[in-house]
Order: structure tokens, then sequence, then C-alpha cells
């Protein structure tokens, strides 16, 4: 297709311990008492809004459901068809079951899923001094957002398929993201008082989902998945080839799953950051806040799949040259998120997403 273009307008492993979820006091303050913005980081965010947004980024029209005709809304529902229903357990997990006991007793109301999670928590990836024996021991270990993340990583693995070694690479890289992207969403809406915590994580864990479809569809796109690949690059190549990106897939993949329409909402706008600014923006302040913070913790995530990012320390977003955090600085300044900045440098919200870098990382 042609390019869509807006002419330049803005628009090692832990030990078990240290998997389970951070309970220190400091971060438990910090959640009742959201970090402001300190004078230096408001000018660096105030100078940074000031830039001229790349030539890639400026010409690239972010295309959404609405913008396509029937004939090509077809096309990608006949895509998102060929995949089928999964278990109903989905639409539980994608509730965000938070009570340990209730997502035990969710998991093993499906003997298939449930059966699929031991293994993989038993797998080299965790390196266990010794063997979970029980979906309630996993719940423990690793805690409820996580053991959500493999109940539905499984289920997604039952009704797409990934078969070449591009492909199960590509898919490797996407969970991978996906994972660290729901970490840090979480220690995100913690420290920010966003409640609950766990719907961010939720949503960061979905985003990708329409990533992982396109690549079980159309298995010549998973070139696209390769290490140091940007989102933009991304998403510039799916438009050019299906005339969508992953973020229609998403939404219309959620929603025919019967899943709920808030959560098709925000994986709807996943991608608006990157090319939307937000004096363009018409969503609601406090959407954008949801949307900016599931954002920021999935360009985490991918900064971990495909940058090699091995230290969350080591991510400075004001330090970003990435087209894919150009508005960024400009959104936390605008909503008043800025303190998000001194919330990635703080080591009792990047403990977290530390230990599943550490887990999921290599």
């Amino acid at each position: 297709m042609s390019w869509f273009k807006r002419s330049g307008k803005k628009n090692s492993a832990p030990p078990p311990e240290a998997l389970q979820a951070d309970t220190s006091a400091a971060a438990a303050t910090s959640a009742q008492n959201p970090v402001e913005t300190s004078p230096g980081d408001r000018e660096c965010l105030e100078n940074l809004a000031e830039r001229k947004p790349p030539d890639a980024l400026a010409d690239l029209f972010l295309v959404m459901e609405e913008h396509l005709n029937e004939l090509e809304l077809e096309d990608i529902r006949l895509l998102v068809a060929t995949l089928r229903q999964p278990p109903p357990l989905v639409e539980l997990l994608s509730s965000s079951l938070d009570d340990p006991e209730e997502l035990r007793e969710a998991i093993l109301s499906s003997p298939t899923l449930s059966a699929d999670v031991l293994p993989v928590v038993n797998s080299a990836a965790f390196a266990l001094n010794s063997p979970i024996s029980s979906i309630e021991h996993a719940v423990a270990y690793l805690g409820t957002t996580m053991v959500r993340g493999l109940v539905l990583q499984s289920a997604v693995g039952q009704v797409m398929a990934f078969e070449t070694d591009v492909q199960k690479a590509a898919y490797m890289r996407i969970w991978r993201s996906s994972y660290v992207a729901s970490a840090a969403a979480q220690a995100y809406a913690s420290a920010l008082n966003f409640e609950p915590p766990s719907v961010h994580a939720t949503r960061a864990l979905l985003v990708n989902i329409g990533d992982l479809a396109l690549i079980s569809a159309r298995p010549e796109l998973s070139v696209i998945y390769a290490p140091k690949t940007d989102l933009l690059g991304k998403v510039e190549a799916q438009q050019e080839d299906f005339m969508a990106n992953s973020a229609v897939l998403s939404s219309l993949l959620v929603r025919q799953w019967g899943l709920p329409e808030d959560l098709c909402e925000s994986l709807r706008h996943s991608l608006t950051p990157l090319t939307w600014a937000p004096d363009s923006n018409e969503r609601s302040v406090d959407r954008q806040r949801e949307d900016v913070v599931v954002y920021l913790a999935c360009r985490i995530g991918d900064a971990v799949a495909y940058g090699g990012l091995k230290d969350v320390a080591d991510f400075d977003l004001l330090a970003e040259e990435s087209p894919d955090f150009f508005y960024l600085p400009d959104y936390l300044r605008r909503l008043e998120l800025g303190g998000l900045l001194r919330t990635l440098a703080d080591r009792s919200h990047g403990r977290r997403v530390q230990q599943i870098i550490d887990t999921f990382g290599a």
C-alpha cells in the first residue's frame, strides 16, 4: 500500500525469594505518595518538548480501525478469524485476578492450561534449586501477575501456530518484551496510585497479542521482529504490508474473544503515544495517562527484548534518541507524570522489573 502520511503535522536467574512481589516499606510508602517532578526534570522535559519530530515519525500516519474501508477491514477480520477461540479462562485472566486463591482455582478449572504452567516454571529459564510442585506454589513463588502471564502465553500457544525458527525466535522476543512490560506497568501504576495496578500490568501483557497473531498468520513477517528493530520500523512494515498495525489487530482480536471493552479500547490506543503529539490527542487526560504508562512500560520491554538492555538502571528516558520515545517527554510534562522519571531511577520500583529481566532477558 502507499504510505499514510501527515505532511509533517504533529499529531543470571534470581533466587526464589527474589521473585516474590516487592512488598518493601519503601515501595508501599511510594505507592501511597506518588512522586513529583523535580525542578531539574521539569526543565529537561520542557526543553525536549520543543524539538522538531524526525521526518520518519512526522510522515507516518497511524492507521486506526476507523481509517480502513470495509474491504480492508474484512481482510483483517479474516486474518483474525483464522485463530481458534481461546479457553474461557482467558476472559477471567484478563480481568486481573489478584487474589492468589482465586487465581489458583481459576487455573485449575482448565486442566490443559494448568498442566502447562508447572513445566514452564520448572524449566531452565527459572533455574530453580528445587522444583515447583503445585499451582499454589507457583503463584506464591512468582506472584499472580507472572502466573497470569504464563497461563495467557500457554493459551495463545494453543490458538496460534509458530513453526519456523524465525517465527519461534520472534515469538520469544515478543513474549520477553511483554513480561518485562507487565512488571514495569505494575510498578509505575503503583507509584502513581493508579488503581488497581494489576489492570495496567494486564494491558501491558496483552499489547503484543496482535503481533503474535500477525506472525502466526503471516510467518514471512516474523523478520520484522529481529533484534535492534524499533517500534516505528515495525509499524511502518506492518502498515506497508497489510494496511494496518498490531494495535488494530490486538483490539479486534480481544473483542472477538469477548474480553472487556475497556481492554479493547486500551489496546486500540496502545500506539497513539508513538505518533500523536499531546496537543492533538483527543483522549481524556485520565485515559492519556493510562496510555502513556502502558506505552512507556512496553518500550522498556522492547529495550530488553530487541535492544539488549540488561539493567533497568541503565535506561535513561531523557537520553533516548529513538523516535519511539519522541513524544513521551511532552506527555510526561503535560500530564504531570514527570515523577515517573524518579520512579524509573528508584531501585525499589525497578527491582521487580529487574528480576523479570534477569529471568527472561537472556
